[in-house]
């Protein structure tokens, strides 16, 4: 169903890349990469990001927001840190990669037929957002920098589809800015 997959809104964007093959009996995707298990919690903090910051906006007082802001600016800050010596240890290479609601393309070392169904890892850079799910290679083709994998995605949750919908706009949002 590539032209379903194509029917997403899609942006370019930067980001790390890690794919293996995927066995029907290991389904939980992030037992595929234990190597990225630190950057698999950035999902976590993400989720407890988004209540601090509905909670942030109850406080009343300019002072406590202020500093309330600034803890979790450290926090942050700390965690991007922890992410990018993983990244650094585990000597990963960004690239620009088209990623949509239904699919991505990228560069892979390894190599991949169509049809393949692989256990993904998508690790946004600079933001370090994670997406680690299953994919199909629905087409490959060849560029400058290799082989170009067209994945779509599979069994994608609701919250990870909402998720990288979310990252996707404020790509673009940054995009128009610039």
């Amino acid at each position: 169903m590539e032209s379903d997959r194509r029917d997403y809104f899609r942006v370019t964007d930067t980001a790390y890349l890690s794919a293996v093959p995927f066995d029907s009996n290991k389904p939980a995707i992030e037992d595929y990469f234990p190597e990225l298990h630190q950057i698999a919690v950035m999902r976590e903090f993400e989720r407890v990001n988004q209540e601090y910051y509905d909670f942030l906006d109850r406080v009343k007082d300019a002072a406590v927001r202020k500093l309330m802001g600034l803890f979790n600016e450290k926090l942050e800050l700390m965690t991007r840190y922890l992410h990018i010596s993983d990244i650094k240890d585990l000597r990963l290479d960004a690239q620009r990669i088209d990623i949509g609601e239904g699919g991505c393309s990228g560069v892979f070392a390894q190599a991949f037929a169509v049809g393949d169904e692989l256990a993904l890892a998508v690790i946004f850079t600079p933001s370090y957002v994670s997406l680690f799910c299953r994919a199909r290679v629905v087409q490959v083709t060849e560029d400058a920098d290799g082989k170009r994998l067209h994945l779509e995605f599979r069994h994608l949750a609701e919250a990870q589809r909402q998720a990288l919908t979310r990252h996707m706009f404020k790509v673009q949002a940054q995009s128009r800015m610039q």
